[in-house]
């Protein structure tokens, strides 16, 4: 008998979205130790319909699906749907970012039974525990459910781990962890690496981002060997030659992430590298040379840092709580220490005017020709997602935001020009698409389609594509319509 199922929903269509479902073995690493548990990845398993429906058939307790806002609400209100189909009796269960943000208008939804706001590891337990007959479903803190006669219930505590070293190894056993290699071929031959998570939040409050809601704008780690441990854990049973630390902000503790690095170079793989999601400009601008030259030392291969804007005005704005001066800077460190950056930048923020968007240009280019290996990524219109200090501004300047939980599905940049802020007017928000697309054929890796001929199109693109964002130039744009529509088409 399966006692519960958890569904990773795919979201996008060919994405080569190979992370291993975290949130899942997050949700199961307490419930897993009492209950059977299955995870259904939809990204990575092509039969994933049949191996649902076969679990189904056993009558679990719980289907439960994480779900984040956009296109991937419309495959977990698939999935929610076929649940129900196929096993009335199940409970539906959803979690993850968006209906943590959104309870209530979630689980107005017709197919879902409960939401776990915040952090499941302790929720999902008890619940299945209540389902069990064996604790009472009032009780249980970060719940929301219907009752008998369909009236929302809910008990507005968040249960939340406290400290991250009582999460016991993650059940990696419960997923076919080949489907999640990813291969790494950029300068490094042919690199096997997984991802992994060392903590959790960011002290920031940057207005666009949703740590500031869901995770209070607090940071917590694992403890240096805790974290050392899931490491080594999966270096060695997979035979890896790269780890991708997907932490938000790793490292708010320098002392901790050079504590890590040392445990890397103690265990002297041969050729291991190793890579960091979240990087704050401020923190490594606090650092000297030794630092970052010691972190290359252990492998230390790049950092993914968010920049945002160029313009110091709206860096204030969103409260990005760094200087275009502090990003210069950085930029060298980096570029001496010969780790590669990769940057990211937006636009389309309240009050953002087009010399500010043209400040954000120009730092783009420049961090690019002042750091050759520097990636810098697309500048992407700014999405207003619920639970983030903008979407309250947004709110307050009148902008409809989407009422039922279907239609989030459709906050995603390929929608942007339509998306009606009240900050933007649409011709703005068509340009803002250009800017996408143009630095998109800058960095066409971001497409995610294995396709040779494609990536030689693109690369006769890719001078037409500096030309017309240095010059603002997108009078028949061609180009940026041509790689829109590959990427509403087979994305």
């Amino acid at each position: 008998m399966t006692d519960a199922i958890l569904i990773n929903p795919k979201g996008f269509k060919l994405i080569n979205d190979q992370t291993i479902p975290f949130g899942l073995l997050y949700t199961a690493s307490f419930a897993i130790q009492e209950y059977k548990i299955a995870i259904i990845d939809q990204r990575v398993q092509k039969d994933w319909k049949k191996l649902l429906i076969q679990e189904l058939k056993k009558t679990p307790l719980v289907a439960a699906v994480t779900c984040m806002t956009g296109p991937m609400i419309i495959d977990a209100l698939e999935l929610t749907k076929l649940v129900k189909e196929h096993s009335p009796t199940t409970k539906t269960v959803w979690g993850g970012i968006h209906p943590s943000l959104l309870p209530e208008q979630t689980i107005k939804n017709d197919n879902i039974d409960m939401v776990i706001v915040g952090e499941g590891e302790y929720t999902f337990h008890e619940l299945l525990n209540a389902l069990s007959g064996k604790k009472d479903i009032n009780t249980i803190e970060g719940l929301w459910w219907k009752d008998k006669e369909g009236n929302i219930k809910q008990n507005n505590a968040r249960r939340e781990i406290k400290k991250l070293d009582e999460i016991p190894l993650l059940p990696y056993h419960l997923i076919d962890i080949e489907k999640h290699y990813i291969q790494i071929k950029e300068g490094r031959g042919n690199t096997r690496s997984l991802n992994v998570f060392t903590s959790r939040g960011c002290p920031h409050k940057c207005t666009y981002c949703y740590n500031l809601d869901f995770n209070k704008a607090y940071w917590r780690q694992m403890g240096t060997e805790r974290a050392w441990e899931e490491i080594k854990h999966l270096v060695d049973k997979h035979k890896l030659k790269n780890i991708f630390i997907l932490d938000d902000n790793f490292f708010v503790n320098t002392k901790r992430a050079k504590e890590i690095a040392e445990h890397i170079h103690n265990e002297k793989w041969d050729g291991f590298t190793w890579d960091v999601l979240g990087a704050q400009v401020s923190t490594l601008q606090g650092t000297d040379d030794d630092y970052l030259t010691y972190l290359k030392k252990t492998g230390c291969n790049s950092m993914m840092i968010g920049i945002e804007t160029g313009s110091p005005r709206i860096m204030k704005l969103i409260k990005k709580a760094i200087t275009v001066e502090q990003v210069l800077d950085v930029n060298k460190k980096l570029n001496k220490a010969n780790i590669k950056p990769y940057y990211s930048f937006m636009c389309g923020f309240p009050s953002e005017t087009p010399e500010d968007v043209a400040m954000t240009l120009d730092l783009l280019f420049r961090v690019k020709k002042e750091n050759p290996q520097a990636n810098v990524g697309t500048l992407k219109p700014v999405m207003i997602y619920p639970g983030t200090e903008i979407y309250r501004q947004a709110l307050e300047q009148g902008w409809n935001a989407p009422k039922k939980l279907e239609e989030w599905a459709d906050i995603t940049w390929g929608n942007f020009k339509d998306i009606e802020y009240p900050w933007l007017t649409r011709e703005t928000r068509k340009r803002m698409v250009h800017l996408y697309y143009y630095t998109l054929l800058l960095n066409s890796d971001h497409l995610y389609i294995n396709s040779k001929l494609f990536y030689a199109g693109v690369s006769l693109l890719s001078p037409i594509a500096k030309w017309r964002l240095q010059k603002q130039n997108f009078s028949l744009p061609i180009e940026s319509m041509a790689i829109n529509f590959v990427q509403k088409n087979f994305m």
